[in-house]
């Protein structure tokens, strides 16, 4: 509560100020920006075949970070006091974003899955874009943990290598980072279901966090990452359920790397085991299998999975 009192997050002002006018200019901006980005999508090839074989433009990871861009300036320009060490945030996000952008257009989309990477590179030690998202998502996890290593360094006096806490640390967080990250990619192959997915994890991540008694300059700053996100995930939302655009790799990267970062800040450990443990499962399920087949083979999940789709 102390962090919420320094912040002014506890005043209406800065509530409003800091939270609801960059929400509602947020909501303008992408009612605004969302047909230029189809656009701009479809007249310069940022398009994919989907499932049923048609070709939809992949603008929701330029739309997503193009909103998240525009809450980070507000932040800079209107509340800077309240918005401190904010630039590496957004600079891992972008590289993650990026990675994705380049997969987007230059991915080999016959080499789809963990599977078919590792065995382009097994087999012909070819690297692959896949390898390049997972290189810039494990530096771009670096770049925000590795200060929060450092605080937890020098709270314990000791060297990294000397406390058991520190040493796993980085190494523990980066992975279950790294999974979340590529999970989202995982369920985005049928309309809304990645979104489906990230939405359960957010509602998920916001009680789990509500534990905490107080919270900390990151977690304010891994919030200002996920409202903004989560805004424009919802806008797009639609236009993905109806097959009229695709989030990409461009935007699942992202949403899976915030989504990664949450859960590593925001919970305890037995809650970034039990998700890391989650995540390696499916991991494990999808390395040789489809989900979407195994999704198929049951009504509940079927039925989840078609909810809202209706004919797209």
């Amino acid at each position: 509560m102390a962090v919420l009192a320094e912040t002014g997050m506890l005043t209406v002002t800065g509530w409003l100020w800091e939270w609801a006018v960059p929400s509602g200019l947020q909501i303008g901006a992408g009612a605004v920006l969302f047909p230029g980005t189809i656009r701009f999508s479809q007249e310069h090839g940022l398009s994919e075949t989907n499932y049923r074989g048609r070709l939809v433009p992949t603008a929701g990871g330029v739309l997503l970070w193009l909103l998240l861009l525009l809450w980070y300036l507000y932040g800079l320009c209107v509340v800077p006091p309240s918005w401190p060490n904010t630039d590496r945030w957004m600079l891992a996000v972008t590289m993650v974003g990026f990675a994705g952008l380049l997969d987007d257009v230059l991915g080999e989309r016959e080499v789809k899955g963990l599977h078919n990477h590792w065995k382009a590179w097994i087999e012909q030690r070819r690297i692959t874009t896949g390898f390049i998202k997972a290189g810039t998502t494990l530096v771009a996890g670096m770049l925000i943990l590795l200060p929060e290593v450092e605080t937890l360094r020098s709270g314990t006096g000791t060297t990294l290598t000397a406390d058991s806490r520190t040493l796993w640390y980085l190494p523990f967080k980066l992975l279950l980072i790294l999974l979340a990250t590529n999970a989202v990619n995982l369920l985005d192959v049928r309309p809304g279901r990645a979104l489906k997915g990230f939405f359960v994890s957010v509602l998920l991540l916001v009680w789990l966090a509500s534990w905490k008694e107080s919270g900390t300059e990151a977690d304010w700053n891994v919030w200002r990452l996920l409202v903004p996100l989560t805004i424009g995930a919802g806008m797009f939302a639609g236009a993905d359920l109806r097959g009229k655009a695709m989030l990409g790799d461009t935007g699942a990267n992202m949403l899976g790397f915030v989504l990664g970062v949450g859960f590593s800040l925001l919970t305890p450990v037995s809650v970034q085991a039990a998700a890391l443990a989650l995540l390696a499962g499916l991991h494990a399920i999808t390395w040789r299998r489809s989900l979407s087949v195994i999704i198929e083979r049951y009504a509940l999940l079927r039925w989840l999975d078609q909810a809202g789709r209706g004919r797209s």
